[in-house]
């Protein structure tokens, strides 16, 4: 897992066609007489090529990678190893419409590259069983709902359009020398996607409009020991993720609108978060609304529905989709008290 310049080399092919020792210096045609044909017949060959490109094999992304950029502004955790020997101090890149490095690198030194993103405050990481043929990455303090995909990362040494190219900076005297380093990474939790609607003869009487999201569990936080992958094929970087977790509860708000998304009985509202696989159980999702009637007023502000979630069997790197409908059981046309806790999941 070496990080270096890719090298590409523009070649012309040129393409000389000789029949019978006789040629034309005519560009993209030779005409020649041969002694087959009668006195004055002519052949006329006309040969074109096109330029091509040549380089050295890249190391592909393997199926199913597809090319990322963040869409705010992330910090990865990140370990640059020159060698397999101690200490590895964990350094940080920022994203911010390219990437920046917070730490010095020699130019022409291959390093091997572990790390993991986005890095938020309260989570801390070290490095530890460090070989030639990988290492293991411990993470702790992550929140075991979360809003933000986690992912684990790797280096590897060249790439194809498939696998995100990152500009990394660091300081030269000539403060525009740059090279890129290529990252590839993997999901630590798995994900659910909440679809959300309200039933059509509900729809007809009042509008429901969503204006936060919680996920909740009984833990407080997960530490993570990821045994990755000395990647110099491009294979996915995670080898075995151990899972623990500590404390009590941990709340993580996955939607907010101050002032409401209304929600359709024909095109769903879709908000995704994250959760650590093997603590699917004892999720509970916390929503605020508030209800308008058919002319548009406001007739209840900030009403609260609570909903226990069921299982989620689903693994790291998959996603479940749970669907939810606004569906309550009774209707006053009249009355401004139709709807308490009523998001039924589906």
């Amino acid at each position: 897992m070496r990080v270096k310049k890719e090298v590409i080399c523009i070649l012309l092919m040129a393409l000389t066609m000789l029949l019978n020792a006789c040629s034309s210096d005519e560009s993209g045609a030779q005409t020649v007489t041969t002694g087959e044909e009668p006195v004055g017949k002519q052949v006329q060959l006309m040969t074109y090529a096109p330029y091509f490109t040549e380089k050295e094999a890249p190391r592909r992304a393997p199926s199913g990678f597809t090319a990322y950029t963040p869409d705010k502004v992330t910090d990865i955790g990140i370990y640059m190893l020159e060698s397999t020997t101690a200490p590895y101090t964990e350094n940080y890149i920022r994203y911010a419409t390219k990437w920046y490095a917070h730490f010095d690198v020699d130019a022409i030194t291959p390093y091997t590259v572990y790390g993991y993103m986005p890095k938020i405050t309260g989570m801390s990481s070290s490095l530890s069983s460090v070989t030639s043929d990988g290492a293991t990455l411990t993470i702790n303090g992550i929140k075991p709902v979360t809003a933000d995909d986690i992912c684990i990362i790797t280096g590897v040494k060249e790439t194809d359009t498939d696998l995100k190219e990152g500009q990394f900076g660091w300081r030269m005297e000539n403060a525009n020398d740059n090279f890129y380093m290529y990252l590839l990474m993997d999901h630590l939790y798995a994900s659910v996607k909440f679809s959300l609607k309200v039933s059509e003869e509900y729809a007809q009487l009042r509008t429901i409009k969503l204006k936060t999201m919680t996920l909740s569990v009984n833990k407080a936080s997960v530490n993570a020991a990821v045994t990755l992958l000395h990647n110099t094929e491009g294979t996915s970087p995670i080898t075995s993720v151990t899972y623990t977790s500590t404390g009590d509860n941990c709340a993580a708000e996955i939607f907010n609108d101050a002032e409401g998304q209304a929600l359709s009985s024909a095109t769903p509202l879709n908000i995704i978060a994250c959760f650590a696989p093997t603590f699917s159980n004892n999720l509970t999702l916390v929503s605020t609304y508030d209800v308008y009637d058919s002319k548009g007023n406001l007739i209840r502000a900030n009403c609260e529905a609570t909903n226990k979630i069921p299982n989620l069997e689903a693994s790291r790197g998959q996603r479940v989709q749970l669907n939810l409908k606004v569906d309550p059981t009774y209707l006053y046309v009249m009355s401004d008290k139709d709807l308490d806790n009523l998001f039924t999941i589906e």
